[in-house]
């Protein structure tokens, strides 16, 4: 009598169904921070040097900056704490509707002599400012303008790190 003997096979699913690693993106939230002067005003910059990944990927074609311009300044050039305050609100509200399935990576944020500009990369402009005014939504009317441009090197944000000594990691 022939016995039958029972095979097993272990499948990894989520293996089969899941991105290949080459495709994931993981956004490495660490930020550098530095300042520096400008005609003898701060210059205070931070952003993200790892995303190298983004970059490589070739899912980031267009940079946009986002310019906003002090309402009250103090002497330095820099914003009151109380707009700074508000700044910070507009940054958290655009960076949880942008950020949160990496549509847009905000990238680097400088304040230098009335302006804080904030430079982000998407994989499309306008399904950025659809979530840019539902986050804006909730605020009074800022004082900001909005530019972008093609950028699928990342020249922008490599350029800036680059005048910094850095490089994307």
């Amino acid at each position: 009598m022939k016995k039958i003997l029972p095979l097993i096979f272990i499948l990894n699913f989520g293996s089969l169904f899941s991105q290949s690693k080459e495709n994931k993106l993981e956004l490495n939230d660490t930020w550098f921070g530095g300042e520096t002067e400008n005609n003898g005003k701060p210059v205070i910059i931070r952003g993200r040097q790892y995303l190298k990944n983004f970059i490589d990927s070739k899912q980031y074609k267009e940079h946009i900056e986002f310019v906003w311009k002090f309402e009250n300044k103090t002497e330095n050039g820099i914003p009151t704490p109380e707009e700074n305050i508000l700044m910070q609100k507009v940054e958290d509200a655009l960076i949880e509707k942008l950020e949160s399935d990496l549509q847009s990576v905000l990238t680097l944020v400088y304040t230098h002599d009335g302006i804080r500009s904030s430079i982000f990369y998407t994989k499309s402009v306008p399904e950025f400012l659809k979530r840019m005014n539902k986050a804006l939504s909730e605020f009074k009317k800022l004082p900001i303008e909005i530019t972008n441009g093609k950028d699928i090197d990342w020249e922008l944000y490599t350029g800036i790190l680059k005048s910094y000594n850095l490089e994307p990691k």
